[in-house]
């Protein structure tokens, strides 16, 4: 292996795996199902085609010189736009994003553990992150191996439970399809509107992307970690609902707990809790090691404004970057924060996912030279329709969050059990009077980041390369 770049495919694409194979998983299609009845296996297919615009997006930038850099959405949006500033305010509502999700993570495996050592939660949650910080302190083969211990056997469990479930489904479960009048009278209408609560549970894949710059070959790698993380996110997801409806008729399914865990149950006659337990554990280690590398390597790609954050370190000694995600995450647990701190969540991600599609389909009209040098370069009609869907895929997110209170738009994502460990009356809650407020305060804070940076560059007279020189040499 490199040493400079030690992560091969199969870690990249375990990386990209381990937040959306999360511990909501073994609910699925929990939520869902109310809007796609017995259909909903066909809205998880659909959801998948959809976000694999955003993924195509990822991908195109990353077979261009950019997966070398850290920071994919930062530095494609930067160059495409020729802005660093607009840049960094479509890079930084995702670091705010992912480090409440690790902060999530992290409090519930806290109070796992508080259950078995005399530490109170929150103490026990700091512990666990610094673990997982210490971890990826190590360098990125140590973090890249754990990740695939973690989320090799993961997918061979969630495997198991698919096959026992099949072994028990009933095909009358499906018969009707559409079996309430307002499905039947609205059968698009209703698979389109669980195909976007489907949406929610791809967050994260870009793992594989802020990982590139440590993956060999990264041009050929990281895109296609990318695409493939987000496909088997999506056939895990549709076969996981598929054998669940086919065990569970659609009318009993509103009661169950774990509904995947209770089909897989009773194909293989035990408790679920035999499943869901060790499951739900090892899905968030993976999620939680897998979210890590989201926010940090965020931070290491803002270098270019920020001098010094992207400072290599000794092994075992986190970076400044790393150093932030878990001073951001740790504040977050210690001051019982978590669930303020979910508003920014899924808003912060799909800000950025939107600001990427858009730039990519700009791309070749702006940037036709960075377009050339992308190995992966569909016609330029094809990424404009690209964009548009992954625009439009952001957009309806974006929407149903500024809807829907947290606690209902969180229920969709796969890190929706760690919510165990944050108070419910503060996630119930108007979005407008959270969410908003949440990502407007968060971006203010990234252009007082950005003015503070500017002055210190001033002050010490650092000078920034031309934007082009990113990818104009090689």
């Amino acid at each position: 292996m490199s040493r400079d770049r030690p992560l091969g495919v199969r870690h990249a694409v375990a990386v990209s795996l381990g937040l959306p194979l999360g511990a909501g998983v073994f609910v699925l299609p929990h939520g869902v199902e109310n809007l796609g009845g017995p259909a909903t296996p066909v809205a998880y297919v659909a959801g998948t085609l959809a976000i694999c615009s955003i993924a195509v997006a990822y991908a195109v930038y990353l077979s261009s010189p950019l997966a070398e850099r850290d920071g994919l959405v930062f530095a494609a949006v930067s160059r495409t736009a020729g802005a660093r500033s607009l840049g960094f305010l479509a890079a930084w509502p995702m670091v705010g994003a992912y480090a409440a999700v690790l902060a999530t993570l992290v409090a519930a495996l806290g109070q796992s553990l508080s259950g078995l050592v005399s530490l109170s939660p929150n103490v026990a949650a700091l512990v666990v992150l610094a673990c997982v910080v210490a971890v990826h302190a190590l360098g990125p083969t140590a973090a890249g191996r754990l990740q695939l211990y973690a989320t090799g056997p993961l997918l061979l469990f969630l495997g198991g439970m698919a096959v026992a479930a099949l072994l028990a489904i009933a095909p009358d479960n499906f018969s009707p399809l559409f079996p309430t009048p307002t499905l039947r009278d609205r059968p698009l209408a209703a698979i389109g509107a669980a195909a976007v609560a489907t949406l929610f549970g791809f967050v994260g894949f870009d793992a594989a992307a802020a990982a590139s710059a440590v993956t060999r070959d990264p041009r050929r790698t990281a895109p296609r970690a990318v695409l493939v993380g987000v496909l088997i996110a999506g056939f895990v997801a549709a076969v996981a609902a598929f054998v669940t409806l086919g065990v569970i008729p659609w009318p009993r399914l509103v009661f169950a707990t774990a509904p995947f865990a209770d089909a897989a149950a009773s194909g293989l006659g035990v408790d679920a809790a035999r499943l869901v337990v060790p499951g739900t554990v090892l899905a968030t280690i993976s999620a939680a090691l897998a979210t890590t590398w989201l926010p940090t390597r965020t931070l290491r790609g803002f270098d270019e404004l920020v001098p010094g954050v992207a400072a290599e370190t000794r092994p075992g000694l986190p970076d400044p970057a790393l150093a932030l995600t878990g001073l951001l995450a740790g504040t977050v647990v210690a001051l019982d924060l978590v669930g303020q701190a979910l508003y920014l969540s899924i808003a912060g991600v799909f800000v950025g996912y939107g600001a990427l599609a858009a730039a990519v389909g700009l791309l070749p009209v702006l940037r036709p030279a960075l377009y050339r040098r992308c190995r992966f370069r569909p016609p330029a009609p094809a990424l404009a329709l690209v964009s548009l869907v992954g625009v439009a895929t952001a957009l309806v997110v974006l929407s149903r969050v500024l809807v829907l209170d947290p606690a209902t738009s969180l229920v969709f994502t796969r890190w929706a059990p760690a919510l165990v460990a944050v108070d419910e009356a503060v996630l119930v809650s108007d979005p407008l009077s959270t969410v908003v407020p949440a990502l407007v305060l968060w971006e203010l804070v990234g252009v007082a980041v950005l003015a503070v940076a500017a002055d210190y560059r001033a002050d010490r007279g650092v000078e920034q390369r031309p934007l082009a020189a990113a990818y104009d040499e090689e």
